[in-house]
């Protein structure tokens, strides 16, 4: 028991941490008690310093597991399209890399052991060698868990250069729809119709190559 503590102690504070700022933020209900117009226009009168703190709480997000959608959307609706996008991708981006840098240095031995001698080591050489695609792909798709594309990644063979360009590319399309669709909330203009069907295409998408790919 004690050998087990010592391997793999890390991990275990670490999850008990994110647990733990998971159920801080909705047991006391603090994102339910946020007016976004308020929220929003405190931000805004920040000004650099707003932008500074929303990337901040970009990085650190991961961390508690807090949903990025809303974070996004609350970025064009306080921002705007293009510098919310900007302001998106640096800080998921980053955040992606702490916690892809988090799983690596507290799992990522621990993982290849697990699997040695297995067919999944196999997989996770594959992996390693096509990192980029891979996560350029799974970035690209909104169908997946941003947070366990992290972490999972982390505990994988994927090169850390690969992984960080792949991702950087790769949410740029994501956020610059979700922040023109957040930019436009609160008025039902073209602006906002044209987001719901760029998101609604995102959606759809992976869909649509599946099926060219099948024919």
């Amino acid at each position: 028991m004690k050998k087990f503590w010592q391997e793999w102690r890390g991990i275990i504070l670490f999850v008990v941490f994110v647990i733990t700022g998971f159920l801080v933020i909705y047991k006391l209900g603090i994102v339910d008690s946020f007016n976004v117009a308020e929220l929003s226009k405190v931000v805004r009168d920040m000004g650099i310093w707003g932008k500074i703190l929303y990337v901040i709480t970009y990085i650190l997000r991961p961390l508690v597991l807090f949903p990025a959608t809303p974070l996004t959307l609350f970025g064009g609706y306080t921002f705007g399209a293009v510098q919310g996008t900007i302001l998106d991708v640096i800080g998921a981006g980053t955040g992606a890399l702490l916690a892809f840098w988090i799983a690596r240095k507290l799992g990522k031995d621990k993982i290849e052991r697990l699997i040695q001698g297995k067919k999944l080591e196999k997989f996770d050489h594959k992996l390693g060698e096509n990192g980029f695609l891979v996560v350029l792909y799974l970035r690209l798709i909104p169908l997946f868990p941003f947070d366990s594309i992290n972490y999972s990644m982390g505990l994988s063979s994927v090169r850390t250069r690969d992984y960080a360009a792949a991702t950087y590319l790769g949410i740029i399309p994501g956020a610059f729809v979700l922040n023109f669709l957040g930019s436009s909330l609160g008025r039902l203009d073209w602006q906002f119709y044209t987001a719901i069907a760029l998101y609604a295409f995102m959606i759809i998408l992976p869909l649509i190559v599946k099926k060219l790919r099948n024919n």
